[in-house]
């Protein structure tokens, strides 16, 4: 079952980038297919997938080993961070607005994947402990 929830949506909108909620967009879909593809290589049987950007969550059905659930929610941030790197972009930067949500980016696409990636992985790991 797939559920996408709207409200978590705009609250990573407004903690990734209020001035760039298109590639926020972009970077949730991004962050939810890298989920879905380390649950298929584990052999894993999808549940729940909750869409909801860095707030989101994927229940699998055979939950045996806490490795797998921490693969799975890893997978979501580290996704986001490859994707980050190959566009590259962030060193152009300044260290100022690559923490500001409101700031004009020169490269904002692999910014707003970087931030995702950082409060995503955050937001995992207080879900899996």
């Amino acid at each position: 079952m797939v559920v996408v929830d709207i409200v978590g949506l705009l609250f990573t909108v407004v903690l990734v980038g209020v001035r760039y909620p298109h590639y926020v967009l972009a970077a949730a879909m991004i962050h939810e297919v890298g989920r879905i593809a380390m649950t298929v290589f584990l052999h894993q049987h999808i549940e729940l997938l909750v869409a909801a950007g860095a707030f989101g969550k994927t229940t699998i059905n055979n939950q045996e080993t806490m490795l797998a659930a921490a693969c799975i929610a890893v997978s979501g941030p580290l996704a986001n961070y490859i994707v980050s790197a190959v566009v590259g972009g962030i060193e152009y930067e300044r260290g100022g607005t690559l923490l500001n949500p409101l700031a004009r980016l020169k490269h904002p696409f692999g910014v707003v994947n970087l931030r995702l990636a950082v409060v995503s992985f955050v937001l995992s790991m207080i879900q899996l402990l």
